[in-house]
């Protein structure tokens, strides 16, 4: 058990500095042609930062990590490890500087949550389905899970995994197999990890939102 928080914040990332959004990787591969050659590291060197980086920072040479492939993507490097049994993807810049777990394109957030009833009825059919909501009061992205439903989100089959003053997961959360936040049990007992938009959701759950 005393593995599982540390696995979960490789996962999401959120203890560590929060998540580093890039939107806009047109303005950062014009901003790499005015990079010397030399100031950007190989694809060897990113791996090693970052594996190094969370090795000594976050696990602290208590859980094997290794190294699976290094990518490059979208003028970033893509760092592709495993954690135990757990296969995990995290990035870095070019110029090896930032390291951060994962990127979010805002575009595909929703930016007005649906208002009224319909948002009610769609959380509650969430819950009749058999669909469970696995998050953290400490979770950046589970509070903005949330706020999609608006005041409807006290209709979520919301868990709670981490009482207010520990380190560790509920039981319930434990015998779930939860790793990450927010994570999504969907009618079928799979668990589906990150955040979903409200499309995403229907589709999971075979609710309608509207």
């Amino acid at each position: 058990m005393n593995k599982t928080i540390p696995i979960a914040i490789i996962i999401v990332g959120v203890l560590i500095a929060g998540v580093i959004v890039y939107t806009n990787y047109e303005k950062r591969s014009a901003e790499e042609e005015t990079i010397e050659e030399g100031e950007i590291i190989s694809l060897e060197e990113a791996g090693e930062r970052v594996i190094s980086f969370i090795d000594e920072n976050i696990l602290q040479g208590q859980t094997p990590i290794s190294l699976i492939e290094t990518l490059e993507e979208n003028g970033l490097y893509i760092v592709r490890f495993k954690v135990e049994e757990e296969e995990v993807e995290w990035r870095i810049t070019k110029d090896g500087n930032l390291i951060f777990p994962q990127v979010i394109d805002l575009r595909e957030i929703e930016a007005e949550p649906e208002q009224g009833s319909s948002l009610e009825n769609f959380a509650k059919c969430l819950s009749e389905k058999g669909m469970k909501f696995y998050g953290a009061s400490w979770c950046s992205w589970c509070a903005k899970q949330k706020e999609l439903f608006a005041e409807a989100a006290q209709y979520l089959p919301y868990v709670e995994c981490v009482e207010k003053g520990s380190d560790e997961l509920i039981a319930e959360c434990q015998e779930a197999g939860i790793s990450g936040f927010p994570t999504w049990k969907i009618p079928n007992g799979e668990l589906v990890s990150g955040f979903k938009t409200l499309e995403e959701l229907s589709e999971l759950s075979g609710c309608s939102i509207e």
